[in-house]
């Protein structure tokens, strides 16, 4: 009863119980914490990883690593930079390839990340677990090609994430294929109903943004 009250009925207790709140909310739905130290985890990386490269500048794993943690803050130009230096030494992989098509699909070279992509797919069908098609997806959709749009959402359907579902619903009501969004919403939300309960935790606010995208593509 003292332990409520204090919450109740005092400033600091009230603060906290509304910080505590808005923790849990953020942690059961939004993931804007997540978000943040993920931002945290690649800034470190980062500069561990140039310091790699400078020691063994033929190290093109960490290159590769370095490209994919630019890529995922959102710096293109030195993605690819990394890439394209790991590809030049006699980097593969099926995910050196998906990383710079992405990049160069965010950089507005569509054809050049079109043809990475595809590659990358064509390696490993299920490299990054479908994320390659999301990045076809944006692509196809900047040239408004429905057709090839359609071909893509139909070949997501091997991957049951909830995650990636969920973005591609988004990328496609964002370019204008409300139907395309609305049948992978309604997968996203049905797959999380079949999904093992300790990945549900994780899987959680992307059901909550399908949801949301259902509302939206109504």
């Amino acid at each position: 009863m003292f332990l409520l009250s204090w919450f109740l009925y005092t400033t600091a207790g009230q603060l906290l119980l509304v910080l505590l709140v808005l923790w849990y909310l953020d942690h059961r739905f939004f993931g804007i914490g997540a978000a943040i130290m993920a931002r945290i985890h690649h800034r470190r990386r980062i500069a561990s990883l140039r310091y790699t490269i400078e020691v063994n500048p033929s190290d093109v794993r960490a290159m590769v690593e370095l490209g994919e943690h630019y890529l995922r803050s959102g710096r293109y130009a030195q993605a690819a930079e990394q890439l394209e230096r790991a590809l030049d030494r006699g980097e593969d992989s099926a995910r050196a390839h998906f990383l710079l098509g992405a990049a160069r699909v965010k950089l507005g070279k569509g054809d050049e990340g079109r043809d990475m992509l595809e590659k990358a797919v064509a390696l490993q069908p299920n490299v990054a677990y479908g994320e390659p098609y999301l990045y076809l997806i944006e692509e196809a959709a900047q040239r408004r090609n429905d057709a090839r749009i359609e071909e893509l959402v139909s070949a997501l359907a091997q991957f049951e994430s909830v995650e990636i579902l969920t973005q591609a619903g988004h990328l496609c009501l964002a370019s204008g294929n409300k139907d395309l969004a609305r049948r992978l919403f309604a997968e996203a939300v049905n797959n999380y109903r079949y999904i093992p309960a300790k990945m549900r935790r994780r899987e959680r606010r992307w059901l909550w943004r399908a949801r949301l995208g259902q509302l939206q593509a109504r």
